[in-house]
């Protein structure tokens, strides 16, 4: 029997040093009209007064620009939560090695490969690389990454996810980033029932990623058991 488990994708930061075209938050991206207001302690103090987690998915923007990751990092470390960090690695550096309760996935874009390699210096076992991306449109993104993936990385087709909120980086909680429907912000949090699709992709997809970390066993985690994947 799997363990239901709370799960939250965080869009830190709006910021980015790329430009991509099939950028899902491309109306967003560098905006001024879209500042990042949500600071580590509030997201902190909005998950000590309301929902702890057992998964956080960090994106952007690029999560690496935002200011404060490393104090979210250090928080959720402590709590014993399961990170995924998707970045194309502009400021993954040495500090990757501090938490070995996240998977990064480090996406290429449009970086070249001596870029890649230099990241990739830092990464564990059990990271993800995408040297490509698909040539499909925005709306298949999400499902085309989980058909990328080795069936024996993604075996399982349903996620196990109790609850599944969206935090944007200005503070707006929605009950997932599909449906846009907001539970009001961190500082003023109205819970209602959150609608759960159990095939959804991106959740499949988180599943299964933070399956390779620890598979849910109450056990050490052990890179040694896990095998890197680059996904060419």
């Amino acid at each position: 029997m799997k363990i239901k488990m709370k799960y939250f994708l965080i869009s830190v930061t709006n910021a980015c040093d790329k430009s991509c075209d099939y950028c899902v938050v491309k109306h967003y991206r560098n905006n001024p009209n879209y500042p990042d207001k949500a600071s580590a302690q509030d997201i902190v103090s909005f998950f000590q007064n309301h929902i702890n987690p057992d998964v956080v998915e960090i994106t952007g923007g690029e999560p690496t620009l935002y200011f404060d990751l490393l104090p979210l990092l250090d928080w959720l470390k402590e709590h014993k939560t399961k990170v995924i960090l998707r970045t194309n690695g502009i400021r993954l550096d040495s500090w990757r090695e501090n938490y070995p309760n996240m998977i990064v996935i480090l996406i290429k874009h449009d970086s070249d490969d001596s870029y890649m390699l230099e990241r990739k210096k830092f990464l564990f076992p059990c990271d993800i690389v995408m040297d490509r991306l698909p040539d499909e449109s925005v709306a298949e993104k999400e499902k085309t990454l989980i058909r990328l993936f080795p069936k024996h990385l993604y075996p399982m087709k349903h996620h196990e996810f109790s609850k599944c909120n969206f935090i944007t980086n200005d503070g707006v909680i929605r009950t997932m980033h599909c449906t846009h429907k907001t539970m009001g912000t961190i500082w003023d949090f109205r819970p209602h029932p959150d609608f759960i699709c159990k095939a959804c992709p991106q959740l499949i997809a988180a599943w299964n990623l933070i399956s390779r970390l620890d598979s849910f066993l109450p056990r050490p985690i052990s890179y040694r058991t896990v095998n890197p994947i680059n996904i060419a």
